[in-house]
């Protein structure tokens, strides 16, 4: 049993519990909770930097991140650019798309089967409609919001680049594609 990889799904399917971040007062122990995220993430690049300077292998990583920034360091960064800029409306559809559908899509590749791109599709249109629904309710530009950041989601997962990761572009690139379709309609949630 692949344990490393497993431990990377799990890991990954977590990835929505960041979302209490939303939830935590304007100011924690006197320090703006942005401020607090912006830390938290020096914090990690700074462990990520002394994993590639020391060469110290980590359960779960993949063998070619031992010489480039780790997804999971990726994902540090989008979630925190995620949560910055965005509102909960927004970056809740995102985060959770990406959390559970990038694992779904590993999954089917692992196996080569038939069911990618479409049962991905389906899944990541499904997620963000219930997110949105949830926090938003329905409307025709949620259902925008939603078909736009299905597409740019699948189709940036399949970005394969040694500089950026899929974790991170997963995030960001549709919470802008749900920001502009609102942003342009007038629903968006500010």
């Amino acid at each position: 049993m692949d344990y490393g990889h497993w431990l990377r799904r799990l890991i990954h399917m977590s990835a929505p519990l960041f979302l209490v971040y939303y939830l935590l007062p304007e100011e924690i122990m006197g320090v703006d909770k942005r401020l607090g995220l912006v830390i938290v993430l020096v914090a990690v690049l700074a462990f990520e930097a002394m994993r590639l300077t020391f060469h110290w292998r980590i359960l779960g990583l993949r063998d070619y991140e031992d010489r480039r920034l780790s997804a999971p360091a990726w994902a540090a960064i989008g979630l925190t650019i995620t949560f910055l800029v965005f509102p909960v409306e927004i970056a809740a559809p995102a985060v959770i798309g990406m959390a559970l559908t990038d694992p779904l899509i590993g999954e089917l590749r692992r196996r080569r089967s038939g069911l990618y791109p479409a049962l991905p599709t389906v899944f990541y249109l499904g997620l963000v409609l219930v997110t949105f629904y949830l926090l938003m309710g329905l409307s025709w530009q949620v259902l925008m919001a939603s078909l736009v950041a299905t597409a740019l989601a699948i189709s940036v997962e399949r970005v394969r680049t040694k500089y950026v990761d899929d974790d991170f572009l997963m995030m960001v690139v549709p919470a802008v594609g749900m920001a502009v379709v609102l942003g342009l309609t007038s629903s968006f949630p500010f």
